[in-house]
C-alpha cells in the first residue's frame, strides 16, 4: 500500500501545472525567463493571476496526496512508524514535481509542492515556513532567496515541533533537494544578476539551458 501511495503521489506531483497553463495561453513557459515551470517564472511571464493560480495548484499537489494517504496509512501503522510512511509519500510527491515523468524527468524546484506536503504533516511547521518565505521575499524581493531560507528552516522547525526522526529527516532531505535545484539562482545571487520579483521574464532566444530544466 505504501509503495502504491508513493507511486500515485509521484504521478500527481509530476503534473506540470505551469506548462499546462502556459500552453493554454499559447506560450511555452520553458522558453521564458529562467525556463522554470514554477509559479515565480509564470508570474513574470504571464502576470499575477496566472502565477498565483500555479502556486496554489502546486501547493495542492503536495497537500492532497499526503492528506489522502493518512487514513490509508493508519491501517498499516502497526507494521512500522506511520511517520515513516507519511514522509515517504511526501517525498515522492515533491520528487515528482522536480523530476516529472511527463517532462522527461525535468521539472520545477519543489518549493510550493514541499510547502503543501509539510502543511499536511504539521500546519505549524508549514505555516512558519511560509512566513519565513514571505518575510525574506518582502525584504529582499528575491523569490529564490526566500525559497532557499524557507527550505533551510524546515529541519529546524521540525526539531521544535516534533520529536519524530522521520519528519526531521524529511525536512533535511527536502532542504538539500531545494537548495540543489536552486544552484543556478545561488550563482546569480552571488554575482548580483538574479531577477527580482517585479522583473518581467523575457523570451529565451536560444534553446533552454540546463537551468531551464530545474
Amino acid at each position: 500500500m505504501t509503495v502504491g501511495l508513493a507511486i500515485i503521489a509521484y504521478l500527481v506531483g509530476g503534473i506540470p501545472i505551469g506548462v499546462l497553463l502556459s500552453d493554454s495561453r499559447g506560450i511555452d513557459i520553458r522558453k521564458y525567463g529562467s525556463g522554470n515551470i514554477g509559479a515565480s517564472n509564470v508570474l513574470r511571464a504571464l502576470g499575477v493571476k496566472a502565477g498565483v493560480a500555479v502556486w496554489l495548484a502546486d501547493v495542492a499537489k503536495g497537500l492532497l496526496p499526503v492528506l489522502w494517504s493518512r487514513p490509508l496509512l493508519a491501517s498499516i501503522a502497526t507494521i512500522g512508524p506511520m511517520e515513516l510512511w507519511i514522509s515517504l509519500v511526501a517525498l515522492a510527491v515533491v520528487v515528482g514535481h522536480c523530476f516529472s515523468p511527463y517532462l522527461k524527468l525535468a521539472g520545477g524546484r519543489g518549493v510550493s509542492t514541499s510547502l503543501g506536503a509539510l502543511l499536511a504533516i504539521d500546519w505549524r511547521v508549514g505555516g512558519l515556513i511560509l512566513a519565513v518565505w514571505i518575510v525574506v521575499v518582502a525584504v529582499s524581493r528575491y523569490i529564490s532567496l526566500g525559497s532557499i531560507l524557507a527550505a533551510v528552516s524546515a529541519p529546524l522547525l521540525f526539531t521544535l515541533y516534533t520529536d519524530s526522526p522521520y519528519y526531521l529527516a524529511l525536512g533535511v532531505v527536502l532542504a538539500i533537494l531545494i537548495i540543489e535545484r536552486h544552484r543556478p539562482n545561488i550563482g546569480r545571487l552571488m554575482t548580483g544578476t538574479e531577477r527580482k520579483i517585479r522583473q518581467k521574464a523575457e523570451e529565451i532566444a536560444e534553446e533552454p539551458s540546463d537551468e531551464s530544466d530545474q
